[in-house]
C-alpha cells in the first residue's frame, strides 16, 4: 500500500511540476526586442533561433528539428481568411488530437516583434512518454512532438518562433478565398514515426484513435 501510494503521489507531483513549468513559460510573456527575422518566404518572414534546425521550408509550411523534438509551423490560412468575414469568431481548436490525452491547456496573448498582440491557444497531449503539442493563433499553427523531458523547452521555442514571425495576411487573403482555402481535415498528426517530406502536409501523417505511445 505504501509503495502504491508513493507511485500515485510521484505521478501527480510529476504532472503538477510539468504544468507549473509550462505556466512559467507562458506567464512570463513579453515583447522580444532582439528578434531579427532571418528567413523569408512568400507569405511570412520569421526569426529562426540558432538551436533550431530547419529541415524543409515552403510557402505555407516549415519543418524544424529542435534537439530530438520535431516541429511544424503552418500559416493559418483558414484563420486569416475567416477573420476577414467573421472577425467576431474566437480562435478554435481544430480537433486533431484526442482530448482524453490532454495534460495541459493555456490561452493568452503574445506580442510579436513589431508590437502587435495575438491571441493564442496552447495544448499538450500525453501518450505515455511521448507528447504532442498544439499552438494556434489567428495567423499561425504549430504542431510539435517531444519526449516528456523536452516538452518545456519545445514549448518555449514555439512561443519564440510565434513572436518572431510576421505573416503577410493581405497576401494570404488575396491568394486564398473561402472557396479554395486549404482543407485541414479533422485528423490527428503523426509526428511519432517520420518527418514530413517536402511536398507533405499535416494530413499525410495520421495516427489512429487508439495510439498510446505507439505508432500504427
Amino acid at each position: 500500500m505504501i509503495l502504491l501510494l508513493c507511485i500515485v503521489l510521484f505521478g501527480c507531483s510529476s504532472g503538477s511540476d510539468l504544468n507549473s513549468q509550462l505556466d512559467e513559460v507562458f506567464s512570463a510573456d513579453r515583447k522580444e526586442e532582439t528578434l531579427r527575422r532571418n528567413n523569408y518566404s512568400t507569405y511570412l518572414d520569421y526569426y529562426l533561433p540558432s538551436d533550431i534546425f530547419e529541415l524543409e521550408s515552403g510557402m505555407l509550411t516549415n519543418y524544424f528539428l529542435y534537439d530530438d523534438s520535431r516541429l511544424i509551423m503552418d500559416v493559418n490560412v483558414s484563420g486569416i481568411v475567416n477573420d476577414r468575414y467573421y472577425p467576431e469568431e474566437q480562435i478554435k481548436d481544430e480537433g486533431f488530437f484526442d482530448e482524453d490525452k490532454l495534460v495541459y491547456a493555456h490561452s493568452g496573448v503574445y506580442v510579436d516583434n513589431e508590437g502587435s498582440e495575438h491571441e493564442y491557444l496552447y495544448k499538450v497531449y500525453g501518450y505515455e512518454e511521448n507528447y504532442l503539442t498544439y499552438f494556434v493563433s489567428r495567423d499561425l499553427i504549430f504542431y510539435g512532438y517531444a519526449e516528456k523531458e523536452d516538452v518545456v523547452g519545445l514549448s518555449s521555442r514555439i512561443l519564440l518562433l510565434a513572436k518572431g514571425t510576421i505573416v503577410r495576411e493581405d497576401a494570404v487573403a488575396a491568394g486564398y478565398s473561402l472557396k479554395n482555402e486549404i482543407d485541414y481535415e479533422k485528423k490527428q498528426v503523426n509526428l511519432f514515426e517520420t518527418i514530413m517530406p517536402v511536398n507533405g502536409n499535416v494530413n499525410d501523417f495520421v495516427i489512429g484513435d487508439d495510439v498510446d505511445g505507439q505508432t500504427e
